[in-house]
């Protein structure tokens, strides 16, 4: 066997079957319960996992990921080939062909990641969360064994009491962070000072008589810099708290090192805050637990009260109110002129192209323009038609789709990454599928009330932190790209960007190219995010392919 990851709760896994264990490892339980239940062991295990056990007996090779898919495993096959291995980067040091995949990249430029199973070369693929494959002489053959949308409960939800859904999510909550400190080695946890990581740090610092070690990373640029509230939480809470100021020098000294980590085109400039703090924090801990899956399960982003404005405001005008509003927007500054695209969306799987233009990403037809592609099929509007499908209301479809999508192909891909990349283990108490079961099936409600998003997740923290603290503007966890790419990364453009390189890879439109680099130097910051995934696409092209 080879494993990668955490079972947290082995010792009672080890009970349940009567295994006598001759060490202290969630590894010796995982073979031994994979001998008595075959692949049915996989729902006894709570944790983040890539399991690979070659069975010697019926020479049959058994390959699983966890539930959520905080661990990767990618895999190569073509013909009787076949490798696996925890990142693409090293599967592409075999001799094999390495074609680019059009489909995946067009996908990244839609998402800003390659979505789905597919991977950034044609043949290589990502197992799916929740899921299991088995290679043997009959061939291979993919299965789940964990369907999250299968573990929706029928509505209506009888009406409970706030009181009672507020202990009944605190207990499983501090039952998860519990479970993730079981740890042979120094943990401790992030602290941006937004609800998510505060409530992780509140019941992580409840459950220990010593400071536990947080931290957390700032910028020095007006309107990045969170790191003032995440030092007035960790005051209350008591935590030993480690705080590093990062200038833009700092910050923008592994700008053209990132791509040796991220071996898949992947344009979140929140790549590079996300292993800063993976690299600060190793200095003191082994392990980190972080805050990942909050905004997912308490509809935590600004798009989902914006798509249903959207969404009546395309039912009751044909079309008019919204190009005359748009042609008005566009006389007026940037923020209205990127908010002008948003009245141009496609009407048809509508949400799908919104949740494209939050991410800052190209539109289908701007996609079509830059790789010369007429028809395609996104992944992304693929899997939002099989949600749109279901007997949800719209915020819950959206909650879906972020879970299933946006956590799973970004957010825990980029964690991951930045993380190994420092050899600092990060464990995420939000993606216990009991808290996910219980959390994503309590009525609308307790998600967002009266305008005020991941209510449920707020009146809790109410009990740890006072109000000012608890109830202020989300900020994320950006990087300011597009300040440095007008100044300081502003030869990125020009070297990575050059028209004759463009022209000479034969894959993007360099006309197009240059018409989205002269538009974001002319003024229309907006652009940045764009304009970063084509610089990212051209470095990772650069050492991965050329």
């Amino acid at each position: 066997m080879v494993f990668n990851g955490e079972i947290y709760n082995f010792k009672e896994v080890a009970e349940k079957y009567k295994i006598v264990t001759r060490t202290t490892s969630d590894s010796e339980v995982i073979l031994e319960v994979f001998g008595i239940r075959g692949a049915e062991c996989l729902n006894d295990f709570n944790g983040m996992f890539t399991i690979v056990i070659w069975d010697t007996v019926e020479e049959r090779l058994f390959l699983a990921r966890d539930r959520f898919g905080v661990k990767p495993l990618v895999y190569y096959r073509k013909g009787d080939d076949f490798a696996f291995a925890s990142e693409l980067k090293a599967l592409v040091k075999l001799p094999v062909e390495k074609k680019l995949n059009m489909v995946a990249l067009q996908d990244y430029f839609f998402t800003e990641y390659v979505s789905g199973q597919h991977c950034i070369f044609e043949h290589f693929h990502k197992l799916p969360n929740g899921h299991y494959l088995v290679w043997d002489k009959n061939g291979i053959g993919i299965k789940p064994y964990y369907i999250f949308r299968e573990k929706i409960a029928a509505r209506p939800i009888a009406a409970r009491k706030e009181e009672d859904v507020l202990d009944e999510f605190e207990n499983l909550l501090a039952s998860s962070v519990k479970y993730r400190q079981i740890s042979d080695v120094p943990i401790g946890a992030f602290l941006s000072g937004g609800t998510d990581s505060s409530l992780i740090c509140a019941l992580f610092q409840k459950q220990n008589q010593n400071p536990v070690n947080t931290f957390t990373i700032g910028f020095d640029v007006a309107g990045f810099d969170e790191s003032g509230f995440a030092a007035d939480v960790a005051k209350i809470l008591h935590t030993n708290h480690s705080e590093t100021h990062l200038s833009d020098k700092t910050s923008m000294s592994i700008v053209d090192k990132i791509v040796d980590y991220y071996d898949e085109p992947f344009a979140a400039p929140s790549t590079i805050p996300s292993y800063l703090v993976c690299n600060v924090a190793r200095k003191n801990v082994t392990v980190a637990m972080s805050g990942d899956g909050g905004d997912e399960l308490f509809m935590g982003y600004g798009y989902y009260d914006l798509y249903r404005k959207l969404k009546k405001l395309y039912r009751i005008d044909p079309g008019v109110a919204r190009w005359g509003l748009k042609t008005v927007f566009n006389g007026m500054g940037g923020r209205y002129k990127r908010a002008s695209r948003l009245l141009a969306l496609p009407s048809a799987n509508m949400f799908a192209h919104l949740w494209g233009e939050q991410q800052y990403m190209y539109s289908q037809k701007e996609i079509g323009e830059l790789l010369g592609v007429k028809d395609m099929k996104l992944t992304a509007v693929s899997e939002w038609e099989e949600v749109d499908k279901m007997p949800l209301s719209d915020y819950e479809k959206i909650s879906l789709f972020d879970i299933e999508q946006y956590l799973a192909h970004d957010l825990l891909y980029k964690m991951d990454i930045a993380s190994m990349a420092s050899s600092l283990e990060v464990r995420n108490p939000f993606l216990d599928y009991r808290v996910m079961e219980f959390a994503y099936n309590l009525p609308e409600e307790f998600k967002i009330r009266n305008g005020t998003a991941k209510y449920l997740m707020k009146k809790l923290l109410e009990r740890y932190l006072p109000k000012e603290l608890v109830y202020r503007r989300k900020w994320g966890f950006p990087a300011p790209i597009g300040d440095w790419l007008l100044k300081d990364l502003s030869y990125m453009i020009d070297k990575w960007l050059d028209p004759s390189r463009i022209k000479s890879q034969g894959i993007l439109n360099e006309k197009m190219v240059a018409r989205y680099v002269e538009t974001f130097r002319s003024g229309k910051k907006y652009h940045d995010k764009r304009i970063w995934s084509l610089i990212f696409f051209q470095m990772w092209y650069e050492k991965y392919m050329a």
